[in-house]
């Protein structure tokens, strides 16, 4: 008999406008993005799902690298620039089949952990925007076996494919819930290339990182806890990073939440070598400090408005940056979202410059 097959599509079209002031000079820029995603079902154990994005960029294209550096580092990156192009492209499309007790899934898929707000050691692949860390991620192409364990237990073995098998990432993740609480290990073989390969490395090099560690997440007297931390050892430096946080929502439905990231691949203090900003950009290092604080309150205000204020502190060198936030509902499928950036610090700190941005984002979903 054949199989019924079930599909649904579904995404959103967005337009956003941004502007910042960057060593006194104002830019503005702009871009249209398009998400369309596929999610099908043939019969109970054959999952489908896949998404495409097309983006068209107006505006201030062109990123100067020196933009983001102290003035001591400046000149050594005066011709270092990226410019963002019009792009298409595949975020996720994997399959999920379940043959007997094992559930396996190929293709570019969601390979996302850890319980932090902001920061999440366990997260190996495709780290957050610290600046907004619920916006949307990339997939990244994988093989990944599940074997469940009960309803919310299981063990994972995930391959990322490279160039050969040595080289390609290895992961291992066990999951329990006990007690109200959901726990969970992690053991990974990753191969990176350095921050500075654009800047006179060779692209061809890489250099293995293990990482192990694991997380912890559930509420307590109706306080939200979470617990997150690894080791790790790339090309003979080893560090920890541990995040440690809660949340708590009030009567009027005001949200509270506190999170403390601690570092040690970073400093206590600036200045921070070219190296470090140049891992930071590059998505290979989640901050320069050693100690990063975030603070968010958000509060509803009838049913359309919500507003609220995030900060991001670096505790080593007293750098700080405010996010300030306005949402608004025109209804159940259009939302308009207004975040502010606020720097405050000396020059060469995490957050200095003085620099100020902000971007005015309109959704309308289908």
């Amino acid at each position: 008999a054949q199989r019924q097959m079930e599909a649904r599509v579904n995404g959103y079209f967005e337009h956003q406008f941004s502007a910042s002031r960057v060593n006194g000079r104002w830019s503005q820029l702009d871009y249209d993005r398009l998400r369309v995603d596929l999610n099908a079902r043939a019969g109970r154990n054959t999952r489908v799902s896949a998404g495409i994005i097309y983006q068209l960029y107006r505006g201030d294209t062109r990123i100067e690298l020196h933009d983001f550096l102290p003035d001591d580092l400046k000149a050594q990156t005066d011709t270092f620039s990226i410019t963002l192009e019009n792009q298409h492209f595949v975020n996720h499309a994997y399959i999920t089949l379940r043959p007997g007790p094992v559930e396996l899934t190929v293709g570019k898929q969601y390979l996302s952990w850890g319980a932090g707000w902001v920061f999440n050691p366990t997260e190996l692949f495709r780290p957050k925007n610290a600046f907004e860390p619920t916006y949307d991620r990339e997939g990244i192409a994988a093989l990944a076996v599940k074997l469940p364990l009960g309803s919310l237990s299981d063990v994972l073995v995930g391959l990322v494919p490279e160039e050969d098998f040595k080289t390609s990432g290895k992961v291992l993740r066990a999951r329990h819930h006990v007690a109200g609480f959901d726990l969970s290990a992690l053991a990974a073989a990753l191969y990176e290339r350095p921050a500075l390969k654009g800047l006179g490395v060779p692209a061809d090099t890489l250099e293995r990182r293990f990482t192990a560690g694991g997380d912890l997440s559930g509420e307590l007297f109706g306080l939200g806890l979470w617990a997150e931390a690894t080791w790790s050892d790339h090309a003979g430096e080893q560090w920890m990073e541990a995040t440690l946080g809660g949340n708590y929502t009030l009567r009027d439905g005001t949200l509270l939440l506190l999170e403390g990231f601690y570092n040690g691949r970073g400093q206590w203090n600036a200045p921070y070598p070219l190296e470090s900003w140049l891992g930071r950009f590059f998505g290979l290092r989640r901050t320069l400090g050693k100690t990063t604080l975030v603070g968010l309150a958000s509060r509803p205000f009838g049913q359309l408005w919500t507003l609220g204020l995030t900060g991001l502190a670096n505790a080593g060198d007293g750098s700080v940056v405010f996010i300030p936030s306005v949402a608004f509902s025109f209804a159940e499928n259009v939302d308009l979202l207004f975040n502010g950036l606020i720097y405050l610090g000396h020059d060469d700190a995490e957050f200095g410059a003085n620099r100020v941005g902000g971007f005015l984002r309109g959704r309308v979903y289908f």
